[in-house]
């Protein structure tokens, strides 16, 4: 039987990484449509995700950490809840959406802690699942607080004058 405190940092470490990731792939994308502004606010997420997950891991190190499969993760959401999908972006979008898609995902992660700390039958894991709620909503607030000194787009914001022509 896989001890419960290393099944719930596996999922942890497996989390952050996975948001870490995405976030990369966003600002590759970013980069292709020639949005910098954005690709560089994401490899800023990224990196934060790779420092918080750096912390995660730091707390397993003396865990035998489940190598899970894929279908074996047990999340709150269809992907890991800090891994935002990628519907939510826009090849035009700016600062501000990326802002909120960033708090979004951080939201969705706190919930996730927030459940594992009021739901799960393990002592320690509920007390590691309330600390790692608490670092989220830090998170959420330090998001929130940049999104309100950040500029709002215009509602036209992801009009495209020269839209792209691509032959049949």
């Amino acid at each position: 039987m896989t001890n419960k405190v290393a099944l719930f940092l596996a999922h942890a470490v497996a989390m952050e990484q996975e948001a870490a990731d995405r976030y990369e792939e966003l600002a590759d994308t970013m980069d292709v449509h020639n949005n910098g502004d954005v690709a560089e606010l994401f490899r800023q997420m990224a990196k934060y995700s790779r420092l918080h997950g750096a912390s995660v891991a730091q707390r397993a190190s003396g865990y035998d950490l489940p190598k899970l499969k894929s279908w074996q993760f047990r999340w709150n959401t269809p992907e890991p809840p800090e891994v935002g999908d990628f519907v939510g972006g826009h090849y035009l979008m700016t600062p501000y959406h990326a802002l909120e898609f960033a708090l979004e995902n951080e939201r969705r992660g706190h919930q996730f802690y927030a459940g594992e700390a009021a739901r799960n039958e393990d002592a320690t894991v509920r007390a590691m699942a309330a600390e790692m709620a608490a670092e989220e909503v830090e998170h959420v607030s330090e998001l929130e607080a940049w999104i309100a000194r950040t500029p709002v787009p215009d509602a036209d914001w992801a009009d495209d004058p020269d839209e792209a022509v691509v032959p049949d």
